[in-house]
């Protein structure tokens, strides 16, 4: 392993975000109204929930998004779990796909949250799993040295990075082949 980050993830892709909620069943409709407990309001973005309430995808400004819904009852957490953790473990499995097709990778989905990005160019891999909370941890194997960092910008586009630590393998080239760990 040449290094491993935990990046805590930032919704930024409209386009990602509609991939998710369609995958759980779900719809994203813009300039709609979004359902709450006291009555509706007009919202730029909506996830359209069956029963009686919505989730609002609203802008912060900066690029990013949150989810703003009425969590009364356990309505929306039956369809989006507590705090959206559902729904952003989906986001993230659909950026990373998007994101991993822009640089030319392999992803190949291990189930469970669990997602595996191959570079075809190299013997570099990554394995990606989903955290609670809305966090998730990449693992890098199989490459040279600090070649493990041209997942850095993957990681970035997915949200905001947490920590990052760095192995032995990325200080030391020649140990890199001797260390690569074969996933299934």
């Amino acid at each position: 392993m040449s290094h491993f980050s935990t990046v805590k993830t930032e919704i930024t892709d409209l386009e990602a975000l509609e991939k998710a909620v369609s995958a759980m069943g779900l719809r994203l409709e813009a300039n709609t109204g979004c359902r709450y407990y006291y009555g509706t309001e007009f919202r730029e973005h909506v996830i359209m929930l069956p029963g009686r309430y919505d989730v609002a995808v609203e802008s912060k400004g900066n690029g990013t998004y949150d989810l703003s819904a009425d969590f009364y009852e356990g309505h929306v957490e039956k369809f989006i779990g507590p705090e959206g953790e559902i729904l952003l473990r989906q986001y993230t499995i659909e950026k990373l796909k998007i994101e991993a097709e822009k640089h030319g990778y392999k992803v190949y989905d291990k189930g469970n949250g669990t997602l595996k990005i191959i570079d075809p160019k190299t013997t570099g891999k990554a394995e990606v799993t989903c955290l609670p909370g809305g966090k998730f941890e990449i693992k890098t194997s199989g490459f040279k040295g600090k070649s493990c960092m041209k997942f850095e910008a993957i990681e970035k586009a997915l949200g905001r990075i947490d920590s990052t630590k760095k192995t032995a393998e990325y200080y030391n080239d020649d140990t890199a082949k001797a260390h690569l760990t074969e996933w299934s």
